[in-house]
């Protein structure tokens, strides 16, 4: 038996498809025969993929790709928390935050490859040809 949210859903997306080929071809200013049959394909082949789309994600098991999912995100939380908690430790401040900490080696972010503001000097200049101007 069909199901009401395969359905529902399908139906759905068949109609947000059948209205936007609607719109596109009044839009276009095509005739009403081309236009019709457009959303008829349209809905016709929306609703078809949509529900079998439906179908295969209930069939290979959705809750399945949800649970390790979640048990994926709480194992990375698990290895942050810990890491986070060796790294304040090793510092000997319990509230270290990323804002306060500085450089090991005591140099700027210059010197480490970060940012650094563009000088005139170091721009390279572009001179057009004569024919150009």
């Amino acid at each position: 038996m069909i199901d009401k949210c395969k359905l529902t859903a399908s139906l759905g997306m068949a109609a947000l498809a059948g209205l936007t080929a609607m719109a596109a071809g009044l839009m276009g200013e095509v005739r009403v025969s081309v236009i019709l049959g457009r959303t008829l394909c349209s809905f016709l082949i929306t609703g078809v993929l949509v529900y079998i789309g439906v179908f295969l994600f209930e069939r290979i098991g959705f809750s399945g790709m949800i649970r390790e999912t979640e048990n994926a995100l709480a194992e990375l939380e698990a290895q942050e928390k810990s890491s986070g908690a060796g790294a304040a430790e090793a510092s000997g401040d319990g509230a270290a935050e990323e804002g306060d900490m500085q450089p090991e080696d005591g140099g700027t972010e210059e010197q480490q490859g970060g940012f650094e503001p563009l000088q005139a000097d170091s721009l390279r200049r572009v001179v057009g040809s004569a024919d150009s101007q």
